[in-house]
């Protein structure tokens, strides 16, 4: 059972609730057991679907990062969303930890860099960091919003487009990190952490 289970990850959805619920959606008619989101679940440009989407992500048990736009409304609290939901996006962590996964908005390093690895951008020093500190492992990340992966392919750092449809297979390619895609432009994705491949989707 564990070595088949599918994993849902989103990102970027930036204040769009029926984009997320469509994700959600097609995460379990693919039968997600557990579904990720990787920040800016919410857009400091609309504030006013905030509760919205908040409401989806806790009704289908989504778990999420904070990204930089949900840490900015949880700052200047607008008066159209509620306490609750200010508090539910204040309290949203940097990173989360699954299995051999580590899921953030931008860089994992919440340790280091505070709140700014919400928006700290990832280059080959970046990634060379990542590589160093976690071997054995896969960041999924956000933030930018075309979907990628970044691995070491003999002895040299690549970085290379994930097209939606495209199953790509992580066996050899560990450690790497991968950028899901916006959600706001259709990108999601599903990771087989047993068969060691993810696959983009469009919706």
């Amino acid at each position: 059972m564990t070595g088949s289970i599918s994993i849902g990850i989103m990102a970027d959805s930036h204040g769009k609730p029926d984009t997320i619920a469509a994700a959600v959606d097609l995460f379990k008619s693919e039968k997600c057991p557990y579904i990720y989101h990787l920040g800016d679940i919410c857009d400091s440009g609309c504030p006013e679907t905030a509760g919205q989407c908040v409401s989806i992500i806790k009704a289908n048990k989504v778990e999420a990062v904070k990204g930089n736009n949900d840490h900015a409304i949880s700052v200047n609290r607008p008066e159209s969303i509620s306490d609750e939901i200010i508090l539910y996006l204040n309290n949203l962590p940097l990173v989360i930890s699954y299995r051999k996964a580590l899921f953030a908005h931008s860089l994992p390093f919440a340790e280091m860099l505070g709140l700014s690895c919400m928006i700290r951008g990832m280059g080959e020093d970046e990634a060379a960091l990542f590589f160093k500190e976690y071997p054995g492992k896969i960041l999924f990340r956000g933030h930018s919003h075309s979907p990628e992966i970044i691995s070491r392919e003999s002895g040299k750092m690549v970085v290379r487009s994930i097209l939606p449809g495209e199953n790509t297979e992580l066996a050899g390619r560990i450690p790497c990190v991968i950028t899901c895609g916006s959600l706001a432009s259709g990108y999601c994705m599903i990771w087989k952490p047993g068969e060691k491949s993810v696959k983009c989707y469009l919706i």
